[in-house]
């Protein structure tokens, strides 16, 4: 019979291979997600993925990012069988290193010194946080509906209140706080099961409900920004509320040592802040922005206004806006309402 050192060491292996095979999904399905959304005439519907699923379900990008998001999914579930559900999910924090070298070789770019001290906080916090001890034990049925309740209720708080702000980077990170929710939901039950193969366990019936809820909010969170804010926002919710979930639905020795948390919790946090900020990271600044007719003045040809366009493409929105006022001939209030029905594109 296997260890309890050798389980958690092939649980870690596991868990490592896991969090590569979901930075590979994020980086494909996040940037297939946002062009998509970005180019839907009507992306002002409550649910973005709802206008964009046939655009995904015919991008081969996207579906190899699914293809990789199941398969990462398949090895974190046999790494919750052999190592602790703290440990596993603090390992899945590592995805968003691996995803900062993938989208710095999509963009041919070097990777910046503040990427490399994100990388090596990060990897310190975890070292620390793995050194001092994760709880693990036999679950508390008791607590179990109440966690039951508690779930829903936050995830349909957090996606009603996303409904409600207009910036496009808060509505992501509060969506993706509800994806770390439904992941690290599908976490408990995930571990509750294999604890009791060989036989059935009613926990096997939530795993399809809350993996199949956390992959379309995944997939908003997605769409609606940036790649630093989802994939951030859910490497961190998730490990945290794992740990809680440790502390508080399994019966586990309370031994908890504040100073090497909070120390953990400062380089992991840190240096994840690190990695999210960098520019390796911002693809949504190379997105193609669409064209708008524009009545071209006296003097100046439509190739030469789409040319200062083009030129300006992908920046922000108040790139564009200073790029237009540059190009004589057009009126104030036609350049003006051109860019305003552009901006958005460029402003994500």
């Amino acid at each position: 019979m296997m260890g309890w050192v050798d389980g958690e060491v092939v649980g870690g292996a596991l868990a490592l291979l896991s969090a590569l095979l979901f930075a590979v999904a994020a980086a494909f399905q996040q940037n297939s997600a946002r062009r998509a959304a970005l180019a839907d005439p009507r992306d002002g519907r409550a649910i973005a993925v709802i206008g964009i699923a046939r655009v995904l379900l015919t991008n081969r990008r996207w579906l190899l990012g699914q293809g990789a998001s199941a398969t990462g999914f398949l090895l974190h579930a046999a790494a919750l069988r052999y190592a602790a559900l703290s440990m596993v999910q603090a390992l899945l924090v590592v995805q968003l290193l691996f995803a900062l070298p993938l989208a710095a070789g999509r963009r041919r770019r070097r990777l910046l010194r503040r990427d490399w001290a994100g990388t090596v906080a990060v990897c310190c916090g975890l070292v620390v946080l793995i050194a001092h001890g994760v709880p693990h034990g036999p679950v508390l049925t008791d607590r179990l509906p109440i966690a039951a309740i508690a779930i829903p209720v936050a995830v349909l708080s957090l996606v009603a209140v996303a409904q409600t702000i207009r910036s496009p980077q808060s509505r992501s990170a509060l969506l993706a706080v509800a994806s770390g929710c439904c992941v690290s939901s599908t976490a408990v039950l995930v571990s509750i099961s294999a604890a009791a193969l060989p036989n059935p366990s009613w926990a096997l019936v939530g795993v399809p409900i809350s993996t199949t809820v956390g992959a379309v909010l995944t997939q908003e969170a997605f769409a609606r920004g940036s790649l630093p804010t989802a994939l951030t926002t859910m490497t961190i919710t998730d490990p945290i509320l794992s740990y809680v979930a440790g502390l508080t639905l399994f019966d586990t020795p309370a031994h908890i040592y504040p100073l090497p948390l909070a120390a953990a919790g400062a380089l992991i946090i840190g240096g994840i802040a690190l990695l999210a900020n960098s520019p390796t990271l911002h693809d949504e600044r190379e997105l193609p922005v669409t064209l708008v007719p524009v009545e071209v003045g006296a003097g100046v040809s439509a190739g030469q206004v789409n040319s200062g366009m083009d030129q300006v493409g992908g920046g922000s929105a108040g790139s564009v806006r200073a790029g237009v006022g540059q190009i004589g001939g057009c009126g104030r209030g036609l350049g003006r309402a051109g860019v305003d029905q552009v901006g958005g594109a460029g402003a994500d």
